[in-house]
């Protein structure tokens, strides 16, 4: 093959690479169901990350035993893919179960695909601000950072007079989540466009 064919052919995968990574998004964000998905407070953000606000939800942080412990699956370690349970309500979405197989939901319940980052023996309780003893699974989604107008990040991490940020996902077929849009208190600020 002369060199132009080469360079052709190599131009072409990668553009059918870029175009198969947004059509995936694309297909998470059309066909997948919306949820609303409450988030909490980070640590400020650096100034070297970019343009973008960093998301943390009560769905990322699961309890394996006490009180407030999910049904299904106890015995998991770091980089495990996880299988969530989740049902929604008019408070948006929460977790019921965690499992390592995605067959063991329940039938009528969202199955949201997660990784483990981290297993711990503790964890804190916003409620009396003190660490508890509790088996807890740190969960990834894959929708922890949203790109944002450049200045505004800040405001959806740490939102101000006591607003309320959420996050509109949608969590298609195949366990997979996207962020559709955020909302603040409710409404609909900024949403995800193709372009």
């Amino acid at each position: 093959m002369k060199p132009r064919g080469r360079i052709a052919l190599l131009l072409a995968v990668q553009l059918a690479a870029l175009a198969a990574m947004v059509a995936d998004k694309q297909w998470t964000l059309n066909t997948g169901t919306p949820v609303v998905l409450q988030t909490e407070p980070v640590d400020p953000r650096s100034l070297f990350m970019g343009d973008y606000a960093r998301l943390a939800y009560p769905l990322g942080r699961l309890r394996l035993d006490g009180a407030a412990a999910l049904g299904g699956d106890k015995d998991f370690k770091r980089h495990d893919t996880v299988w969530v349970g989740i049902k929604t309500d008019a408070d948006g979405a929460r977790a019921v179960s965690v499992h390592h197989r995605r067959s063991a939901i329940a039938p009528g319940l969202l199955a949201l695909k997660g990784e483990v980052q981290h297993l711990s023996e503790s964890d804190w309780d916003r409620a009396t601000n003190k660490s508890i003893r509790q088996r807890t699974l740190q969960v990834r989604y894959g929708i922890e950072q949203y790109y944002v107008p450049e200045g505004s990040g800040a405001r959806i991490e740490r939102p101000q007079g006591g607003e309320k940020v959420a996050i509109l996902a949608a969590i298609d077929a195949r366990g997979k989540a996207g962020i559709l849009a955020v909302l603040f208190d409710g409404r609909e600020r900024y949403r995800e466009t193709l372009f």
